[in-house]
């Protein structure tokens, strides 16, 4: 890895040539902190973000430049999400950037949206990996390579990104409504950009591109999780400090969307089966008050089941979902909604009722009942966001694009300070036919139009300047990711009826908490032919109880800012929930209610059957659904009386069909139960009080039927090459698996492990497959490998995916075939094997600071007695191992004589 020292002089490049700047390094200036959130700014214009969690063992750095598909012009669409592909490629001081986020073995990514474009990092919290993102990040900020080399091979890698989008009508129809609604502003172009445009653009117009924005007061820098903040403030002064603020006046957009002079109506014919009808509105920005309310009148509209919209449409079984879509902007922006329309449906007819309905809601009677359920919801999100702080730092990304990271808590304070009134002023304003983009235009005298309020740098400005904030919230108590630490603070125990549960004692912020329990359910013969009934079961147990209805069983969960989330997966009952330390108890008794009184209401049973046979509709000329469909009944071809065997898409339709209220109730009074299973708690709770909560909630909760693990044949693959035609897709997909014997336990799991990783999961897309596929061909947006070994039963696979443009088909099957041959015939490099072993003792450490990694080890030592130490141990064991060792590995279990691949695409295009 390339190392560099940024500290009093920096070259920075403006055009061909330009001086070098000396400046004395600076302490970023303390401006404020408002809840946690510590505010300092350079005098060069970069804005500054701390929030430090001691809580937690990773650390985020997330930088955020005011540039997106928002401030492109004539001839430049797509150019900001192009840079941002183009920013992972090298810079002149470190090279190659994916290289050396690979050897850290962190999480990270950019994107790209209207406003803004960003990039961040996830690493374990330590010093050296603080110093270096800040290093790196200084220095793609102005010393980017951008070659014409690279961007050459982008080019079809971001084509692919485009169309892999335009398989999906959701996605299309999105896109279409902005780009109808949207006469001159920019929210109406794809952020993703014009084909036409990303292929036709040189390096040097991307260069002024990236010149012009990519300075240091056109960014904000944020800093979150676990780290020494005195550091960090060294660093920031050391890396970013030195940048010279730019004579440049970037001056802003100004072009405002003039108001809609009547309705618009659009059509997509594509081929597909699946059914749309989708709705636009010219809505307010996120700077103001209207924001607020308009969201809350979303979900007053659409929460399932208690929305004016959704009892209208999908009660009635007009539709069997809808949704609602309302992004932050800078701007005024696009309320859009989603009527998903079971193809058994008339679409023009059902057009007319979901026009019925939307006319309907600028004159609805809201209630005070309607608008306190939809605060408790959006209040519910804002706090879960704000309690997970890597994921808080990221969401500051899309509040910093719309003009200042305060204005989440403006928007926080207009929700909890919304009236009635509020919903009813804003029903009116803005839900008027001539501001939809749905149907057709008509002629119409007297029209009063609707003109959003514009907000300019300077009202924001003013707006946010004196804005405090609430009361700092308790810091949570560090807390040490180690295998020891986690068993030093760890409680088990055993229910009365043999479930078995976990606490690990973290504090975590806002005293959240949270849980997973997982039960292993059924035999073959009572769970014969109810894969359909399994999955129904699940998905109805919050459609109502006893003594709750399924609007009040939401209504209390939202309150409470709490979920709780059901669902089946072969012999497995699975129950996740997350709440807040006061509210446990009160989650607890509704997960005892729906476990010990669920009704499963006929219309609700009807209404889930629609929503899934909708959403498989969509599935069936669908090249991703067909492949993974397709290869796993191929790979594993049971017979329809085993449990393991795959249905068609359209026997998983007709199989839903057929499920009766009768078959569902019978199943959850003799199927479900807990006995066989376990679960996991992570939060600051007392163990005594958790292991009582437990006992009344699962103790009582067994099953009449008798658990017993059904184990899965081992087919051998072989060797098939298949294509499956989808016409008229815009992308498609290869698949490939291979079978094999191994368990978790085995000795040569550790070499496999490192041999894929090599070959093509490791790193940051720097595996072989990846960088053959996507950094050195250009011929795929994401490609790589993955292995499946299980803990209790031996029938293993290893398995490989790309998107592709359906005219790459053949050159991806050769270049996978080419790189597996490859390192089947010489093996691995010594350097391979060296890197590798970094960045996967990295990965893991990060990995070891996320609650979700802790809950399922703790789970997997409760069901299968797989032991914490485990989790260190397969790292040990990789560290340790020989070049020799990882090659014959790979050799002894991969043949491409044993791969049965799918490519699934349009490849008769030409």
């Amino acid at each position: 890895m390339k190392n560099f020292l940024l500290t009093a002089a920096v070259v920075f490049y403006a055009g061909l040539s330009m001086p070098v700047f000396a400046q004395k390094a600076e302490t970023p200036k303390y401006v404020g902190n408002i809840e946690g959130v510590k505010e300092y700014k350079l005098s060069n214009g970069m804005n500054v973000l701390l929030i430090p969690d001691q809580s937690q063992s990773n650390m985020v750095v997330n930088i955020i430049y005011n540039v997106g598909s928002k401030d492109e012009g004539y001839g430049e669409k797509g150019m900001a999400h192009l840079l941002e592909h183009m920013l992972f490629k090298s810079t002149k001081n470190l090279g190659d950037i994916k290289k050396q986020l690979s050897d850290k073995g962190g999480v990270a990514n950019g994107t790209t949206y209207y406003d803004r474009t960003n990039y961040y990092e996830i690493f374990p919290s330590n010093d050296e990996n603080l110093k270096w993102s800040l290093q790196m990040e200084a220095d793609r900020m102005i010393n980017a390579t951008i070659l014409q080399t690279d961007l050459d091979k982008e080019f079809s890698v971001v084509r692919n990104e485009f169309e892999i989008g335009e398989n999906n009508p959701t996605r299309v129809m999105i896109q279409n409504v902005f780009s109808n609604a949207y006469t001159w502003h920019n929210y109406g172009n794809s952020t993703i950009g014009s084909k036409e445009d990303i292929e036709r653009v040189k390096a040097p117009t991307l260069r002024k591109f990236y010149e012009k924005y990519y300075q240091p007061d056109n960014a904000t820098l944020v800093i979150a999780g676990k780290f020494d903040e005195n550091n960090a403030l060294k660093y920031v002064g050391d890396y970013f400090s030195a940048i010279p603020k730019p004579a440049r006046e970037l001056g802003g957009t100004y072009t405002v969307e003039p108001a809609q002079n009547g309705e618009k109506y659009f059509e997509i014919k594509r081929n597909n089966d699946q059914q749309i009808i989708a709705a636009g509105y010219h809505a307010a920005a996120f700077a103001d008050k209207d924001y607020a309310a308009l969201s809350a009148l979303n979900e007053i509209l659409t929460a399932d089941p208690s929305g004016y919209l959704y009892k209208g449409l999908v009660d009635s079984g007009n539709a069997s979902s809808v949704w609602a879509y309302y992004i932050p902007a800078r701007d005024p922006g696009i309320i859009y909604y989603n009527f998903d329309i079971s193809k058994e449906k008339n679409l023009d007819e059902a057009a007319k009722l979901v026009k019925a309905q939307l006319d309907k809601i600028s004159t609805i009677n809201y209630t005070e009942e309607d608008l306190n359920r939809a605060k408790s919801k959006l209040l519910k999100d804002i706090a879960t966001e704000k309690n997970n702080t890597i994921n808080y730092a990221i969401g500051f990304t899309e509040i910093v694009g719309t003009g200042s990271y305060k204005l989440a808590f403006v928007y926080r304070d207009n929700v909890e300070n919304l009236k009635l009134e509020d919903i009813k002023r804003v029903a009116a304003k803005y839900f008027k036919n001539n501001n939809r983009t749905l149907g057709v235009f008509r002629p119409s005298s007297n029209e009063e139009r609707v003109l959003p309020t514009e907000f300019r740098s300077e009202q924001i400005a003013t707006l946010t300047k004196d804005y405090k904030g609430k009361a700092l919230e308790k810091e949570p108590a560090p807390f040490e990711t180690s295998i020891a630490n986690i068993k030093k603070n760890l409680t088990e125990g055993t229910l009365s009826n043999g479930m078995k549960y976990g606490l690990i004692n973290k504090e975590l912020k806002g005293d959240k908490i949270q849980g997973s329990f997982r039960f292993r359910i059924g035999n073959e013969k009572d769970l014969q032919g109810k894969s359909a009934v399994a999955s129904m079961t699940a998905s109805l147990l919050k459609s109502g109880t006893k003594t709750r209805t399924k609007e009040q069983i939401q209504d209390q969960l939202d309150q409470m800012k709490s979920s709780l989330n059901f669902y089946t997966s072969g012999q497995n009952l699975m129950v996740q929930f997350s709440t807040y330390k006061n509210d446990f108890p009160k989650v607890m008794a509704i997960m005892q209610d729906i476990l010990a009184n669920s009704t499963f209401p006929e219309n609700e049973l009807t209404k889930t059957i629609a929503e899934n046979n909708t959403y498989l509709d969509g599935q069936l000329k669908d090249p991703e659904a067909i492949a993974y469909n397709e290869l796993s009944r191929l790979s594993s071809p049971y017979p329809k009386t085993s449990i393991f065997y795959t249905s068609t898409l359209e026997e998983e339709i007709a199989d839903n069909k057929k499920v009766t209220r009768a078959q569902v109730v019978d199943f959850y009074n003799n199927v479900l139960g807990a006995s066989n299973g376990a679960g996991t708690i992570i939060g600051s709770l007392d163990a005594k009080a958790v292991g009582s909560e437990l006992e009344k909630t699962f103790g009582k909760f067994t099953a009449k039927s008798k658990f017993e693990e059904v184990k899965p044949t081992l087919f051998e693959t072989k060797k098939v090459d298949k294509n499956i035609i989808t016409p008229d897709k815009e992308n498609a997909v290869a698949l490939g698996t291979s079978s094999f014997t191994m368990k978790q336990d085995s000795p040569e799991y550790p070499a496999l492990v490192l041999a894929n990783e090599i070959l093509g999961s490791g790193g940051f897309l720097s595996a072989r497959l990846p960088m053959r596929l996507r950094e050195k061909d250009g011929i795929s947006y994401g490609v790589g490998s993955y292995l499946s070994v299980p803990v209790t039963n031996d029938v293993s696979s290893w398995n490989y995916y790309a998107y592709l443009n359906p005219t790459k088909r053949d050159a991806v099957e050769s270049a996978v075939k080419d790189e597996v041959s490859k390192a089947l015939k010489t093996g691995f490099t010594q350097e391979e094997l060296d890197s590798n072993k970094k960045s996967y003792a990295n990965i893991r450490t990060t990995s070891l600071g996320m609650e979700n990694t802790l809950i399922n080890l703790e789970n997997s030592k409760l069901l299968f007695g797989v032991p914490l130490e485990r989790y260190d141990e397969l790292n040990a064991k990789i560290q340790n191992l020989k070049l020799e060792d990882v090659n014959a590995v790979l050799k002894k279990y991969i043949s491409l004589d044993k791969v049965t691949s799918i490519y699934a695409g349009d490849f008769n295009k030409k």
